[in-house]
């Protein structure tokens, strides 16, 4: 995304100057009269992927500030981060319950154990919250389960927690309570992708691999709640948030982004209000399941009612935008709609699980990966990758 570009995007007052309020978008005013009102909601049991910093550090932070005896897992790779996360989290509300999870999740093994213990210790869970985010600037470069690693972390993981994880979803909204599942990662995003070579096997670049991820990811959320109609799913863009997913990149590429987002402070979302947002898209009934049930804080009362990425208002299917509106390019989704790639992802997708299992069976060893991490190829716009 270039610069201005970013600044029509980005500078409120001027675009509902121009143009006029958008009446889908929510401000942060009602979202926090919105959010005061959790407290009534008791409970709940969230799992964060990708939560010891950043946007999902943020959400679990405003989750534990806003309910009542919350219980959250977190999942990360760094012990001092995801411990001194749930410090914070304790010390905000002393009620609540944090644990952390070591995991490396690029590996759909590994997601596979830590469901495997979720689900051993929790009977249901209320949302499925998942940010991890994973940024370099080499090509494509396969995990042991012969999956591009950024495309494992951005969605093939994603995926195979919600797939592992739906039962124990639905099992909350069959209790009436909160059910949802949301993925942040770039909606609205939205390019052309290769039918024929969807996990980019042959025709890789950094490009098609957030086209694809994002495509992908908009069409699984829609066929998930036809599938799943008693849980709200969402596919969220953050907003151009300041993250710590810079630093898994190396030497001057590394320094080139930090001085960017330095430039860009003054069209950066503060991360906090990033949670806030995303724990309104967590519990507000402006986002219900195709059911249709009415579960969470009510909506404000000039927020209109939610369209889902088919256009059909409460699809349980949302493509959500950093000020909680729709987003989506309608045009290249209708495109691809027509020509039937919706159920060629779908298909893709366990295809693809079938292969992690088949070259990565449990039991088995998995071996280290020796690809150097960095590059010195120039730095891709981190605005257009829209990073979570």
């Amino acid at each position: 995304m270039a610069v201005h570009q970013l600044l029509t995007k980005t500078d409120f007052g001027l675009h509902t100057l121009l143009y006029g309020a958008n009446i889908e978008m929510v401000s942060i005013n009602d979202v926090r009269e919105a959010n005061a009102k959790g407290k009534s909601i008791k409970g709940l049991v969230c799992v964060f992927v990708g939560g010891t910093g950043g946007i999902g550090a943020s959400t679990a932070q405003e989750l534990f500030r806003r309910t009542t005896s919350p219980r959250a897992y977190i999942i990360g790779r760094s012990p001092d981060k995801g411990e001194q996360l749930c410090k914070e989290l304790k010390t905000i509300n002393p009620d609540g319950e944090a644990i952390f999870i070591e995991k490396d999740i690029s590996i759909l093994k590994d997601v596979d154990e830590v469901c495997d213990y979720l689900k051993s210790h929790e009977p249901k869970i209320h949302c499925l919250f998942l940010t991890a985010g994973y940024m370099t600037l080499q090509g494509r470069r396969e995990t042991v389960e012969g999956l591009d690693k950024k495309m494992s972390v951005n969605y093939y993981s994603r995926m195979r927690f919600t797939f592992n994880l739906i039962a124990h979803v639905e099992e909350a909204a069959r209790q009436n309570e909160l059910a949802r599942v949301i993925t942040v990662l770039a909606a609205g995003s939205e390019g052309d992708v290769r039918m024929d070579d969807l996990d980019l096997k042959h025709n890789f670049t950094l490009h098609a691999c957030l086209a694809h991820c994002v495509v992908m990811t908009d069409f699984m959320v829609e066929q998930l709640a036809v599938k799943h109609p008693s849980v709200s799913f969402s596919h969220s863009y953050p907003g151009t948030v300041k993250t710590g997913i810079a630093n898994q990149l190396t030497g001057p590429v590394r320094l080139a982004v930090k001085v960017l987002y330095a430039v860009m402070t003054p069209w950066i979302l503060n991360v906090q209000e990033s949670g806030e947002r995303h724990f309104f898209q967590m519990s507000n009934q402006r986002y219900p399941s195709r059911q249709g049930t009415a579960v969470g804080i009510p909506a404000p009362e000039d927020a209109t009612p939610m369209k889902g990425s088919n256009n059909e208002v409460g699809s349980g299917a949302y493509l959500l935008d950093w000020d909680c509106k729709s987003a989506g390019d309608s045009k290249i989704l209708t495109k691809y709609r027509e020509l039937g790639l919706p159920g060629k992802v779908w298909e893709h997708t366990l295809e693809m699980f079938r292969q992690a299992e088949r070259l990565n069976p449990r039991g088995g060893k998995r071996a280290a990966s020796s690809s150097p991490e960095g590059s010195r190829r120039r730095v891709p716009d981190p605005v257009g990758w829209r990073p979570g």
